[in-house]
């Protein structure tokens, strides 16, 4: 008897839970009209780091000029090195400002007979930016960033002629007005306004490492007036030495990415 009875008051104890929970689900819902909301996710990045931009600036007019002094043309794409940083505005989802700071140059050299002297001459055209940029970003997925932009830059251009013997005495350096025989150096130079449209596509290999790839494109949209040796103003210049250029642009960065 007794063993009977604790047998159906065990079988009670386990059945009354069993029926409560089956009765709970009754009150679940699953109806078909109720769907989880897709998100984009948030960008946040803050970093540094150098970029190497490969640029194809038009140089026919200084091509011709590099003929003219019996020198080889010069060649693109124009090598370009520097720095940038950035970092996420936190008021703005997903805008982000910088500054970068890159320069280059290309030049062309050649022995050259002058008179009964033989000189080593040199034409070399150095181009620098410093720019600010705005940038906006999309993350399809973590890590992974497309990344429009605009900069607002201001450039110089450089143009450097000088030549000189092989070899020159101690003693024939006495005055810059009076140089040695057969050298010669001359710079141009001018400052220039810009507007950079570009594309930055950014992966973060690790939180605190991304890697970019960038296409872009410098439209020179005012410049000053180019200048002799800081002293004399040199007028008719041809007009498409410019620092309007395509770019592509490659990116190493330490800092905080999500």
């Amino acid at each position: 008897m007794n063993r009977s009875l604790l047998a159906a008051l065990l079988c009670l104890a386990l059945a009354v839970p069993a029926l409560a929970q089956d009765d709970r689900l009754d009150e679940l819902s699953f109806d078909e009209g109720v769907s989880l909301k897709d998100e984009a996710l948030p960008y946040f990045a803050i970093g540094v780091g150098p970029v190497v931009s490969f640029s194809f600036p038009n140089l026919d007019a200084l091509n011709v000029r590099a003929t003219e002094l019996g020198l080889a043309e010069l060649k693109t794409p124009f090598i370009q090195a520097g720095v940038e940083l950035f970092t996420a505005v936190g008021i703005v989802p997903n805008v982000r400002i910088g500054f970068s700071w890159i320069t280059g140059s290309r030049s062309s050299e050649a022995s050259i007979a002058v008179g009964t002297d033989t000189v080593n001459r040199t034409m070399e055209y150095s181009l620098g930016s410093r720019t600010v940029h705005i940038d906006y970003a999309w993350v399809p997925f973590r890590g992974f960033s497309v990344i429009p932009g605009a900069g607002f830059g201001w450039a110089t251009q450089t143009i450097s002629t000088y030549q000189a013997p092989s070899g020159i005495a101690w003693d024939a350096l006495k005055d810059p007005a009076t140089p040695a025989p057969s050298t010669v150096f001359t710079e141009m130079r001018r400052s220039a306004l810009s507007v950079v449209p570009r594309l930055n596509i950014e992966y973060a290999v690790a939180p605190w490492v991304a890697l970019r790839a960038q296409a872009a494109y410098t439209l020179q949209v005012s410049d000053s007036d180019w200048e002799m040796n800081r002293t004399a103003v040199v007028t008719g210049v041809p007009e498409n030495i410019k620092a309007t250029a395509f770019s592509a642009q490659l990116g190493l960065f330490i800092g905080l990415f999500n």
